[in-house]
């Protein structure tokens, strides 16, 4: 895993993490190959800390949003850089395209918001206890401004008794699912997506989960009563809503960015770890954290996501938590298959084994088998 000797904010800490865990972009850590001098000022914009920017040319600065956009993090540095002083702003074109960003995600925000309170309002009346996932409910709990947090879909959690009537829900409300993954292995899938019919309205899709993580291996399926029982409700001017405790969604983030896109990391994502950890207060949420992370199989996942967000952020663990030596050990499972993780994407024997060790028998292996090689000749047909 990752070397404590001693974590910087130099940009050699930061290419060498990514060596290994790719950031987002064509090609893969696209974003890298700015200068090192605005990599630096980059990391600082993170930090909400004031310093000048490096000269560049115009065209460096161009490339640099251009990298930035896969990351969907430009509205969080404009949520920062508004209040800046001018001597410390980028040039005024490169602002200009960062506000045109940030209100682009702010009316998306209002967009789903609406949609939030459809859905949430239609749950309620059906009496289906719903949670709200990732980047809607962060914009909302963890950010000064829910436009600073852009986002693509909406993530809702529903325990699986109650998937097939949340998928009728979601139908009356008039979304279609091309691909019913629930019944066709609630075990190898952990969510289904829903999109609107309306796209002409700018709705955006629904991703519905009846399980938090990835179907890997070695991460455990956590009941979803200790995930309600820990819940806590975020309150809005237009709703209010339900979602992760502070311990559960660090946990879930962490799993997400690290076994879901292990070499297709977004900024916006290590900026959510580093608010997501300042949220956990004093000791006793740090023990939690510490203490659950085998139970989510999520060990090396945590490592991981708190060097990325120290690197980039300048997170600073409390003391007690910041020597990963003294944390529990991986299980033996999570270790003898992290190296599949890692070629995950350009192996589909690493892929497969993955997924399928997560099946609980060898019909339902085959079952599954089948199904994928029907699939991928029905799309070879189209």
């Amino acid at each position: 895993m990752s070397d404590r000797a001693g974590i910087s904010d130099s940009t050699s800490a930061i290419r060498d993490l990514h060596r290994t865990y790719c950031l987002c972009g064509v090609p893969r850590n696209d974003l890298l190959s700015v200068p090192d001098a605005l990599l630096l000022y980059l990391s600082s914009i993170l930090r909400n800390e004031e310093t000048n920017p490096p000269e560049c040319s115009p065209e460096v600065w161009r490339a640099l949003l251009q990298s930035l956009y896969p990351h969907w993090v430009t509205p969080i540095l404009y949520g920062y850089l508004r209040s800046w002083d001018q001597a410390h702003l980028p040039p005024p074109e490169i602002m200009e395209a960062m506000r045109r960003e940030y209100l682009i995600s702010k009316g998306r925000s209002v967009q789903m918001d609406h949609q939030l309170n459809e859905l949430l309002a239609a749950a309620e009346e059906q009496g289906t206890r719903i949670l709200i996932l990732k980047g809607p409910a962060f914009a909302r709990s963890i950010y000064p401004d829910p436009a600073m947090r852009d986002g693509s879909d909406l993530d809702v959690l529903v325990c699986p008794d109650l998937v097939e009537e949340t998928e009728d829900l979601l139908t009356a409300l008039g979304y279609q699912c091309d691909e019913k993954k629930f019944a066709v292995s609630k075990n190898y899938y952990h969510e289904e997506t829903f999109y609107p019919k309306k796209i002409d309205q700018g709705r955006v899709a629904v991703d519905l989960h009846w399980r938090c993580t990835p179907s890997l291996g070695f991460t455990l399926a956590i009941p979803p009563e200790e995930l309600f029982s820990q819940a806590v409700t975020v309150h809005t001017d237009q709703f209010s809503f339900e979602t992760l405790g502070p311990r559960d969604a660090f946990l879930h983030m962490a799993s997400h960015m690290i076994y879901g896109h292990t070499r297709d990391i977004r900024l916006t994502w290590v900026h959510d770890i580093a608010l997501l950890a300042d949220r956990l207060r004093g000791p006793e949420d740090w023990t939690a954290v510490r203490e659950a992370c085998h139970g989510w199989g999520a060990r090396n996942a945590v490592e991981v996501a708190l060097t990325m967000a120290e690197v980039w952020t300048g997170l600073t663990l409390p003391k007690g938590f910041n020597d990963f030596d003294q944390w529990p050990t991986p299980s033996e499972k999570e270790m003898a298959i992290w190296p599949d993780l890692l070629r995950k994407d350009r192996s589909i024997r690493s892929y497969l084994k993955l997924r399928l060790s997560a099946l609980p028998d060898r019909r339902e292996k085959i079952h599954i088998l089948r199904y994928l090689a029907w699939r991928e000749m029905k799309n070879r047909i189209r």
